[in-house]
């Protein structure tokens, strides 16, 4: 293998790699069931989740992020004004993680 062919492979691991994480968070939320929402670890969590009305659902917190169980009118611009980088679809993570809905 040459240069530019081991080139070329390292090139398009990493795209791959940048853009499925990016696809992730492009996905909208559908303002249906939990969702995990993504703070940064230095932001005080539980006024960020009281201030934006969030409910904290999980038993366990990830460094960025908590599940959440939000309002169906809940305003995405008005979460990023309180704190909250972005808000996932739970059943889209879950899909991810590989939990199966019955």
């Amino acid at each position: 293998m040459t240069f530019i062919e081991r080139f070329m492979v390292g090139c398009t691991l990493l795209l791959s790699l940048a853009i499925a994480p990016l696809s992730v968070m492009s996905m909208p939320y559908t303002n249906s069931g939990p969702a995990l929402a993504i703070i940064p670890p230095w932001a005080d969590r539980e006024a960020t989740l009281m201030k934006s009305g969030l409910t904290e659902i999980g038993p366990l917190r990830a460094p960025f992020g908590v599940l959440v169980q939000p309002n169906p009118s809940i305003d995405l611009a008005t979460l990023r004004e309180n704190g909250i980088w972005t808000l996932l679809d739970g059943s889209l993570i879950a899909a991810i993680c590989g939990v199966e809905n019955v």
